[in-house]
């Protein structure tokens, strides 16, 4: 659980803060209920905000609750993934922008969040057997914690667009198949520190994506409908262990998506060989969409 405490220094408490800002587009209604508060809310105010919503179970079956962070403990069960599977227990820092995003997404995307936690403690379980593996993550560890990071879910009914990404070419997909993007391809921000980059765009922001072939009727559907249908077929894919490397995600430059921010209003932005790179050697091969 790493915070940005630039971005808690540089990014003071604003009630709608995500006026205007796509990215948020998938916890806004979480946002908006937390727009009446003037000042940060406390831990108290945002464990109301959980209680309100369904209720979020973990796979040990224990309800999700807010508590404030400690240091942690010699003992497995006291280590952060655990404390979540085992007691319910997500630690939260005060003011802090990284957590509260946390504590959206898992409320977002329950489901793919209860998936991610189990395979955690499973993985570092293991680890925890051999002192000498203790710092020694797997490939499925590190892709888990880089999607939960920094990971979006591209929806789209054309699969030539998804093909696109997966060959990196960015302005044929941004701007010159713009329209064809705006009809038919939805991106879905769900890691918590991308979030929290979004706060603060910059050139170079990229997100590491799964790309999934979605029916029209889900591109056209409401964002919550889009949001409950992503969460559903994102657990079933990661427990299934689909993606278990880090190759596995699709990097997207998602501050391409049209509207995102003003300068890609032009065409010129596109040619920023520094953001939109090409592919590694080998990457225009793979067909990395479900």
């Amino acid at each position: 659980m790493k915070g940005n405490n630039r971005i808690d220094a540089l990014v003071p408490w604003s009630p709608r803060f995500y006026t205007g800002v796509p990215l948020f587009q998938p916890v806004l209604p979480l946002l908006q209920r937390l727009s009446h508060y003037r000042q940060w809310p406390g831990l108290n105010q945002l464990q109301l905000l959980l209680e309100s919503c369904d209720r979020v179970v973990t796979g040990g079956g224990k309800p999700l609750q807010l508590v404030a962070q400690e240091e942690r403990g010699e003992r497995f069960r006291q280590q952060y993934a655990p404390r979540i599977f085992f007691q319910g227990e997500l630690q939260t820092r005060d003011q802090n922008w990284h957590d509260l995003f946390q504590l959206l997404t898992w409320l977002t995307f329950p489901r793919t969040k209860v998936v991610i936690n189990a395979l955690h403690l499973s993985l570092a379980g293991e680890r925890w057997l051999r002192p000498d593996q203790r710092g020694r993550r797997s490939p499925q560890e590190n892709t888990l914690s880089l999607f939960d990071e920094g990971g979006a879910v591209i929806l789209s009914s054309n699969v030539q667009l998804l093909q696109l990404i997966t060959q990196f070419r960015w302005k044929e997909l941004f701007w010159h198949r713009r329209q064809e993007l705006l009809a038919e391809l939805r991106c879905i921000p769900f890691g918590h520190a991308l979030y929290e980059k979004g706060l603060r765009p910059y050139s170079g922001m990229t997100a590491n994506t799964i790309l999934l072939l979605a029916p029209a009727v889900v591109i056209t559907a409401t964002g919550e409908e889009q949001v409950a249908w992503v969460d559903a077929r994102l657990s079933a894919l990661i427990q299934s262990g689909r993606y278990a490397s880090p190759r596995a995600l699709s990097p997207f430059p998602i501050l391409g998506m049209p509207g995102w921010i003003e300068a890609n209003c032009d065409e010129h932005y596109y040619d920023d060989r520094t953001y939109f790179r090409s592919g590694r050697r080998g990457s225009q091969e793979r067909e990395a969409f479900d």
